[in-house]
């Protein structure tokens, strides 16, 4: 299929709404990503948020704290116990998101340059692959994001983050 052409512009108009459908889901994994580290590393309750507080759905498993929400699903955020770690299990809780996100990205994108798709699924596959690149991209770049309604400073990337935390270590050293 040549997607640069008239008969490709209606496909690539599916792939454009197949990102905004993922957009949740890729956030979702994102933030499941730091949950998972975040539970092999602290003993107490996680939270985990995708979209805008209030209006969601909510719950409890296990030691899991879940809120989902469909407005600004674009948002995410896990909550846990940050004092209780050492530097290298924060790390690693906080790469784990941007960690998720690029296994989803890698994964799809060989399948979408390896796999013989119709093209039903590689329309489907390419909006998975574009919806986790961007969360990738915009969780990795150092940089406060937009301000958000726990957040009306805007939070930090988990790139800010890593970086805060790396630079702190370093400089710590060299007193």
């Amino acid at each position: 299929m040549n997607y640069i052409s008239v008969e490709g512009i209606p496909w690539v108009i599916l792939a454009w709404i197949g990102l905004i459908c993922f957009r949740p889901l890729a956030t979702f994994f994102h933030e499941l990503g730091h949950t998972l580290f975040a539970l092999i590393f602290t003993r107490q309750e996680v939270f985990l948020r995708v979209g805008d507080s209030g209006n969601s759905w909510h719950g409890n498993i296990r030691r899991i704290s879940w809120e989902i929400a469909l407005r600004k699903c674009g948002e995410g955020f896990t909550g846990y116990d940050k004092e209780s770690l050492s530097k290298a299990k924060l790390l690693l809780v906080i790469a784990g998101g941007p960690l998720a996100s690029f296994i989803l990205t890698f994964s799809s994108g060989w399948l979408i340059f390896n796999a013989n798709l119709t093209t039903w699924k590689e329309i489907i596959l390419v909006s998975w692959f574009s919806a986790n690149a961007l969360v990738f991209i915009r969780s990795t770049i150092p940089l406060k994001l937009k301000p958000t309604t726990m957040f009306p400073e805007g939070p930090p990337s988990d790139g800010l983050e890593l970086t805060r935390i790396l630079l702190k270590k370093k400089r710590g050293k060299l007193r």
